[in-house]
Protein backbone atom coordinates (compact mmCIF):
# COMPACT_ATOMS: atom_id res chain seq x y z
CA UNK A 1 0.00 0.00 0.00
CA UNK A 2 2.88 2.36 0.76
CA UNK A 3 4.37 1.97 -2.71
CA UNK A 4 1.01 2.66 -4.35
CA UNK A 5 0.62 5.77 -2.21
CA UNK A 6 4.15 6.86 -3.14
CA UNK A 7 3.20 6.77 -6.83
CA UNK A 8 0.03 8.79 -6.23
CA UNK A 9 1.77 11.43 -4.11
CA UNK A 10 4.82 11.67 -6.40
CA UNK A 11 2.66 12.19 -9.51
CA UNK A 12 0.55 14.78 -7.67
CA UNK A 13 3.72 16.63 -6.62
CA UNK A 14 4.87 16.66 -10.24
CA UNK A 15 1.54 18.10 -11.37
CA UNK A 16 1.81 20.84 -8.73
CA UNK A 17 5.38 21.59 -9.84
CA UNK A 18 6.84 20.67 -6.45
CA UNK A 19 9.22 18.09 -7.92
CA UNK A 20 10.88 18.08 -11.31
CA UNK A 21 9.72 15.90 -14.14
CA UNK A 22 13.14 15.74 -15.73
CA UNK A 23 16.15 13.91 -14.36
CA UNK A 24 19.79 14.64 -14.98
CA UNK A 25 21.56 17.94 -15.07
CA UNK A 26 19.64 21.04 -16.13
CA UNK A 27 20.73 22.70 -19.37
CA UNK A 28 21.14 26.04 -17.65
CA UNK A 29 21.84 26.96 -14.09
CA UNK A 30 18.54 27.72 -12.35
CA UNK A 31 18.03 30.74 -10.15
CA UNK A 32 18.36 29.55 -6.55
CA UNK A 33 14.76 30.56 -5.82
CA UNK A 34 13.45 28.66 -8.86
CA UNK A 35 15.08 25.34 -7.97
CA UNK A 36 12.72 22.39 -8.32
CA UNK A 37 13.97 19.22 -6.59
CA UNK A 38 14.51 16.07 -8.61
CA UNK A 39 13.76 12.45 -7.85
CA UNK A 40 17.28 12.02 -6.46
CA UNK A 41 16.84 15.10 -4.25
CA UNK A 42 13.80 13.38 -2.76
CA UNK A 43 15.97 10.35 -1.92
CA UNK A 44 14.33 8.11 -4.50
CA UNK A 45 15.44 6.38 -7.67
CA UNK A 46 13.61 6.36 -10.96
CA UNK A 47 13.33 2.57 -10.57
CA UNK A 48 11.50 2.95 -7.23
CA UNK A 49 9.03 5.39 -8.79
CA UNK A 50 8.52 3.09 -11.77
CA UNK A 51 7.83 0.05 -9.57
CA UNK A 52 5.43 2.06 -7.41
CA UNK A 53 3.54 3.20 -10.52
CA UNK A 54 3.33 -0.39 -11.78
CA UNK A 55 1.79 -1.53 -8.48
CA UNK A 56 -0.64 1.40 -8.45
CA UNK A 57 -1.73 0.75 -12.03
CA UNK A 58 -2.13 -3.00 -11.41
CA UNK A 59 -4.34 -2.29 -8.40
CA UNK A 60 -6.47 0.16 -10.39
CA UNK A 61 -7.01 -2.33 -13.21
CA UNK A 62 -7.64 -5.31 -10.89
CA UNK A 63 -8.53 -4.28 -7.33
CA UNK A 64 -7.01 -6.58 -4.74
CA UNK A 65 -4.35 -8.02 -7.03
CA UNK A 66 -1.52 -6.89 -4.76
CA UNK A 67 -3.14 -8.59 -1.76
CA UNK A 68 -3.65 -11.84 -3.68
CA UNK A 69 -0.08 -11.97 -5.03
CA UNK A 70 2.36 -14.28 -3.30
CA UNK A 71 4.97 -12.51 -1.18
CA UNK A 72 8.36 -12.03 -2.79
CA UNK A 73 11.22 -14.11 -1.46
Amino acid sequence: MAKRRLAVEYDAAQERGEIGQRTGRPKDVPNENDFIPTTADAGLTRKQIHEARQLRDAEVSDPGVTCRAEPAT
